[in-house]
């Protein structure tokens, strides 16, 4: 399966990335375990995407606070999946300049990372963990 990563790193305010194409999930892992100990995003896309289907995985990075986002299409529409902590009270926090529910955001970076190697694998993540 052909997917495209592409990265974003901030370091002391300032933003480097870039995008590739890549093979499998032992090329992807680099970039992600980077986000662990900083701020960034990574989206990882689907090069054939079936139709309807999943289309890109997304990932934003903020002080040890994860945002896991998956886009599905739809036979006429297209929405977005996401991470449903439920431990996590009704509250916003800002996560790279926006602000989200705290019940999208994760703290647990191994999730992140069996979240993101399921979609490597599969193509698409259990609506058990994105809804």
């Amino acid at each position: 399966m052909k997917i495209i990563v592409s990265w974003t790193y901030i370091n002391d305010g300032l933003a480097v990335g870039g995008n590739r194409e890549v093979d499998s999930w032992d090329d992807i892992r680099p970039y992600l375990v980077k986000l662990e100990k900083q701020a960034g995003t990574l989206g990882i896309s689907l090069v054939n995407p079936p139709d309807p289907g999943p289309i890109v995985m997304q990932l934003a990075s903020e002080n040890g606070i994860y945002l896991v986002t998956l886009l599905q299409s739809t036979e006429d529409d297209t929405y977005v999946r996401s991470y449903n902590n439920t431990s996590a009270q009704a509250e916003m926090v800002e996560v790279l300049g926006d602000f989200w529910d705290a019940r999208q955001l994760t703290d647990d970076f191994s999730l992140v990372v069996r979240l993101f190697e399921e979609f490597c694998k599969k193509g698409d993540v259990s609506s058990g963990w994105l809804a």
